[in-house]
């Protein structure tokens, strides 16, 4: 037999196991409990029903922010609108910096713009000479000084472009009053 310990509300507590004998040696007189001959699923994801003399899953949580209130039987987001600003903050930056280094378009050819890779078109711009250069696909093009300075000019702006988006989402984050505005902010 297992002994399903729970507390007022439903929520699993513990489980033990054995013959009779043994669950009553270690049951306490206020204890709240139930009995079963086997269990077939995870107690710990379940709640007990008192009325319906019945155990009810939780289901899967929205989110990884939820946690499940027994008393309302509902899950929950217990964050404060603060805390879930400042996280969407900092989705919207790990966003904001996959884009701007994770390559940009000019004259038809896709072009690295990773750190390494900004510093070297910036370098071969201002070099002011013709350059064999690898896009990121690892195929190469020929490019004329002229070219150089205008990749570096096209790289600029795609950095300005990303970054006025992030300080756009991070307005509309901050100016939000509600969990679900600031939900809905994409950068």
């Amino acid at each position: 037999m297992i002994r399903v310990f729970l507390n007022p509300l439903g929520r699993v507590l513990r489980t033990i196991s054995g013959d009779i004998d043994n669950l009553n040696i270690n049951t306490l007189g206020s204890d709240i409990y139930v009995d079963l001959s086997e269990i077939s699923f995870d107690v710990y994801q379940h709640y007990y029903d008192f009325a319906a003399e019945a155990f009810v899953g939780l289901g899967e949580p929205p989110s990884i922010h939820h946690t499940f209130d027994y008393t309302t039987k509902q899950w929950i987001d217990p964050r404060t609108i603060d805390e879930i600003k400042a996280q969407k903050w900092a989705e919207v930056k790990q966003q904001r910096d996959r884009l701007e280094f994770g390559g940009f378009e000019f004259e038809g050819n896709i072009y690295d713009s990773d750190q390494v890779s900004q510093g070297r078109i910036m370098g071969a711009a201002v070099a002011g000479v013709d350059q064999v250069w690898t896009l990121a696909d690892n195929t190469t093009v020929e490019l004329s000084a002229s070219q150089l300075q205008q990749l570096y000019q096209a790289l600029q702006l795609h950095i300005a472009e990303v970054h006025a988006r992030g300080r756009a989402a991070r307005q509309l984050i901050f100016e939000a009053e509600t969990k679900e505005q600031v939900e809905a902010v994409q950068l």
